[in-house]
Parts: structure tokens; sequence; C-alpha cells
């Protein structure tokens, strides 16, 4: 049985047979087996040519094609990266299947990603962020785990900060600040140069919906003090944890300078 894009190293044939799950061509010409790791499995024809045909219709909209080429990438490489996101995304956002995403991002967390892998996810990521909002913490998360070489940090930082102040500021409200958010910025901004994260912050405690700013509504005591203590300070939490750099100084001025005019205005009522 011949397999496109596989073939025996051993004679050359491609009377081949190979499992997706373990991995493993036989030979039916010389008998030989051979195990692909999952990157000389990338790297074939067969999945490279899917791979690639697979982002280039996702990114120009075209998510049926995309998925079918997806499709036919985890038909050999059930554990793909792309193909996984592709065929989760098309799922929940054009079939309506909720938790599909959810499931890809819970699948994807015990796998170790090749690095080709990382920026195809990246750039898919990047591509369809306005419909992955609510799942800014997982797509960072994913990404930071699977850049951890110092030598990757700038192009890390400058990820983070394209997808979070995009998120940031299409939040419907305050309530995405939770304390487990706020520890997940801090931890970011003092290992990461994120100043567009941080800003997206600051800029929230005027833009977001929540804010008094935004509605008018320095009357409304309780809201106004709920807002206080559970976005303007904790936006200060982020800032003091941003790492030292000419950023920090002025990021600090500007939010004490923020923070006092909020406690103002919310006295002057």
């Amino acid at each position: 049985m011949e397999i496109q894009g596989f073939s025996c190293h051993g004679c050359g044939s491609t009377d081949v047979v190979f499992d997706p799950v373990t991995r493993k061509l036989h030979c039916n010409q010389c008998g030989r087996e051979e195990y692909y790791s999952r990157a000389q499995l990338g790297a074939t024809g067969k999945v490279a040519f899917a791979k690639d045909n697979a982002i280039k219709f996702f990114k120009s909209g075209n998510r049926k094609n995309a998925r079918e080429f997806a499709q036919d990438i985890l038909n050999s490489m059930q554990d793909n990266a792309s193909a996984l996101f592709i065929i989760s995304y098309y799922d929940e956002f054009v079939e309506g299947k909720a938790g599909a995403m959810h499931d890809f991002f819970h699948v994807i967390d015990e796998v170790a990603l090749e690095r080709d892998e990382v920026n195809d996810l990246m750039d898919l990521f990047a591509t369809a962020i306005y419909n992955l909002r609510d799942f800014e913490q997982d797509i960072v998360t994913l990404i930071v785990k699977n850049m951890q070489s110092m030598d990757d940090r700038k192009r890390l930082s400058a990820f983070i900060d394209s997808v979070c102040p995009y998120c940031i500021g299409k939040y419907p409200s305050s309530d995405f600040l939770t304390e487990d958010r706020t520890s997940f910025y801090c931890d970011l901004a003092g290992n990461c140069d994120i100043p567009k994260t941080c800003l997206a912050l600051l800029k929230g405690i005027q833009l977001n919906p929540d804010s008094p700013y935004r509605s008018d509504s320095f009357y409304m005591k309780a809201r106004t003090e709920y807002f206080y203590k559970h976005y303007v300070l904790e936006v200060g939490k982020v800032i003091a944890n941003m790492t030292n750099s000419p950023y920090k100084e002025k990021f600090e001025r500007t939010y004490n300078a923020i923070q006092k005019k909020y406690q103002e205005d919310a006295k002057a009522v």
C-alpha cells in the first residue's frame, strides 16, 4: 500500500504502511521499520504541504478549506498543533460547538511543541485574536511555556504586547481582572518587557466600561469604590512588578497621578 509523502529510508520504496499513533513506518518491500520523531514527521512532504495550505487558507479567511487540509495533517500527525487549533477554531466559531477551543488548550498543554509549531501558532493566534479574547490567558501561557530560552525573550515580549492589549481593550467589564489574572499580568510584567500591555491596563482606568470616567458615574459611591479596589489598585500591582527600565519609572509616575486624581474625583462628588 503506497502512502503519499512517505518512503522507506532503507530501500526507497513507497510501498509502506504508516501508523500515526505510534509514528512508525513499516516497509512492505524490505521489512524495515522506522520511528518518526515529531520534528521528522512535521518536515515530511505530506505534512508540510498540508500545513502550508491549511495556514494559508486560514489566514485568508477560508476556514472550510483550512479545516480540510488540517484534517489531512492529523491523518499522519495526530498531535500537530496548527492542525488541532484550526479544527478546534472551526468547530467553535463556525460550527458553534462550545468547548472546542477549551479542549484544544487542554490537549496541546501535554505536547512538547517543536519550534516551528510555536511560530505557526503565534501566527494563527494573531490572525484570529478578534475571536479569541476569552482565551487570552490560555494563549499567552501556552506560548510562554514553549519559549523559555532567554534568546526568545524579545520575540515573546513582542507577542504578548500584541495579544494582551487587544484583549484588555475588548473586555466588556472590569471583571476579567480577577486576583488570578492580576497575578498573571504581574508575572508577565516581571519577566518580559511589555509596556503596551501595562499601558492598556492603565488606559482601562478611564476606558473600561465599568469605569466611572466612562459613564460619568462617580456619584455612584459603591460602584466607584468597587472599581477602585478591584481594578485601579490591581493595575498598580502590575505596574509595580514591571521589569526595571525607563518605562517603569514613567509608568509609576503616570499611575500615581491617575490614582490620585481618581481619589480626588471620587471625593468631589
